[in-house]
């Protein structure tokens, strides 16, 4: 059987890209042709987000330089490529279809990129700002902005609670995402800052939401914040309950 090189079936926009993309794209389909990458864009359909063929390159991309640098340092505690599909790269996918098309976007501890960055590649028209405090995670993020030669897309060390520090950040944001970052009542104090009326707070929590969101009643009347969206869903393979919880923030 004749082997293809993968550079002469490459889409002529793929052509241009550097010699060692080539070469992680080559590791990649390898890594996902046993069902991942079905797994991701089917599973993106199921919360109706449609993958295009660059897009799942990305994607590939972004994978691949997650679990290799996971390796050396503790990006994330999951260590599989097929739970990091689900858990990681969907779960960030389901906010998709609540959203506007376009905007300014602020992730707040954005770790390994989660949600900001799986945001990015499914819908670029977003201009995004991620924050993290921990240098060597903020430096994976901008080797795989780089990697993956998104524009649009910064990557800052900080803590969104000290502002001062933070010059390079804009006054207000359309959207301020926050997920696996603290309880919901922290997370309004954190974030609240960066939103301005009209803004949306998307957070991603489990199956205590619920309680989340009575302990945090009274804040949220403080904040002039209050919940557009409480979307109950359940991710691949796994058992657990998660909610998709949207508050936009009120005029003064």
């Amino acid at each position: 059987m004749t082997t293809i090189p993968i550079e002469t079936i490459l889409p002529i926009s793929f052509k241009t890209i550097h010699k060692d993309q080539i070469t992680l794209l080559k590791i990649s389909q390898e890594k996902l042709k046993s069902g991942d990458q079905q797994l991701l864009r089917e599973g993106a359909r199921e919360f109706g987000v449609t993958l295009s063929e660059r897009q799942l390159y990305l994607f590939s991309l972004f994978l691949e330089g997650l679990w290799s640098w996971n390796r050396r340092m503790n990006l994330t505690g999951i260590l599989e490529k097929r739970e990091m599909i689900i858990r990681l790269l969907l779960d960030s996918l389901v906010a998709l279809l609540y959203l506007p098309p376009d905007g300014t976007l602020l992730d707040i501890g954005s770790g390994a990129g989660i949600p900001g960055l799986p945001i990015k590649i499914a819908r670029p028209e977003f201009d995004v700002h991620l924050i993290e405090s921990k240098a060597k995670k903020v430096s994976f993020l901008r080797y795989i902005i780089r990697k993956l030669g998104l524009n649009g897309i910064d990557a800052y060390r900080g803590r969104a609670e000290r502002r001062a520090d933070l010059p390079m950040l804009l006054p207000f944001y359309d959207i301020v995402t926050a997920r696996a970052l603290a309880p919901l009542k922290k997370i309004l104090t954190i974030c609240s800052a960066y939103l301005e009326p009209g803004s949306l707070l998307v957070t991603f929590k489990g199956s205590r939401v619920d309680q989340e969101i009575k302990d945090s009643e009274g804040l949220m009347e403080e904040l002039r914040l209050r919940i557009g969206k409480k979307i109950p869903y359940s991710l691949p393979e796994t058992g657990g309950k998660r909610c998709l919880l949207i508050l936009e923030k009120g005029a003064d």
